[in-house]
């Protein structure tokens, strides 16, 4: 299959084309840099520039959308002593919710105008609304499965939001098939020391991403297999670890952290995260193999 990957020099990305290249795939990159190792034909693109992107699509069978433009408060946000996150930049994030939404529609656009035949396109359990709240929220139900409501408050969930119902709009239109990912937070090795630190405690960046997280290598793995994937419409996965990050019992962090949610469902057991990635396993014969946490 030839596959266009869009942000293919980022963190993911860089994953993504090594699996797709070492799985017979033919791929080219575009991004606004090229990384340290180009192991494809790689091209400095601006994507938030339509007509660009249709020339680079036009021999495509499919893309893979990870693009984008990283929010600094889903990195640096959350205030530990008051367990909340905290959005000073209003006006820098609309500029960067606008230029993350410009990149998501001219991508969509230029694959339609290009006759792609098959799209993945990256999104996140941000989109719930429990990752980076502006106020208080709790899940209605554990684990959260793709069926629960979604509630983004803060710009980079909702940027999530508005592309996944982009890309249901374009594939209701075309028939063309689009595969959302909803990926947990995207670590390496190189967070293992990280991860081991926050094993200490459970409420280092709160209880919103429901202690979840996914190996790059993994989340790389779920996107060859969502290309792969013989399916229809719109469909949305959440792709996540089957560990959790404190590598602890998860019934027993919901029943000390999250007491409140009283609905507790199949699934929350042993020492996986908050969200269910049974459909995933179902559906596109995922499951996440590597853990980062001992």
């Amino acid at each position: 299959m030839r596959v266009v990957v869009t942000g293919g020099s980022g963190r993911l990305g860089q994953f993504v084309v090594r699996e797709l290249f070492t799985h017979a795939h033919a791929v080219a990159v575009l991004d606004r840099i090229k990384p340290r190792e180009c192991l494809c034909p790689t091209y400095v693109v601006d994507l938030t520039r339509l007509p660009a992107l249709v020339d680079h699509f036009k021999n495509a069978d499919a893309v893979v959308h990870l693009a984008r433009i990283r929010f600094p408060y889903t990195e640096k946000g959350f205030d530990y002593a008051t367990q909340s996150w905290l959005f000073d930049d209003i006006a820098g994030d609309a500029e960067l919710f606008n230029q993350n939404l410009a990149i998501t529609n001219n991508v969509l656009a230029a694959a339609e105008l290009a006759g792609v035949k098959k799209l993945v396109c990256g999104s996140s359990l941000a989109i719930y609304g429990l990752y980076y709240p502006t106020a208080n929220l709790l899940p209605d139900y554990l684990p959260v499965d793709e069926a629960h409501p979604l509630r983004p408050q803060d710009p980079y969930g909702l940027t999530k939001l508005a592309g996944e119902n982009i890309c249901a709009g374009l594939s209701a239109k075309s028939g063309v098939p689009i595969v959302s990912l909803r990926f947990a937070g995207i670590y390496t090795e190189q967070h293992r020391a990280m991860l081991d630190q926050r094993k200490g405690d459970p409420l280092v960046r709160g209880t919103g991403a429901l202690w979840s997280y996914v190996d790059g290598r993994d989340a790389a793995r779920a996107c060859r297999l969502a290309l792969e994937a013989n399916l229809t419409g719109h469909q949305v996965f959440n792709i996540a670890a089957v560990t959790n990050l404190v590598g602890r019992p998860i019934d027993e962090l919901a029943a000390r952290y999250l007491a409140a949610v009283e609905d507790r469902r199949a699934g929350l057991n042993g020492n996986g995260s908050g969200y269910s990635v049974t459909r995933a396993k179902d559906l596109l014969g995922f499951e996440a193999k590597l853990s980062l946490v001992d």
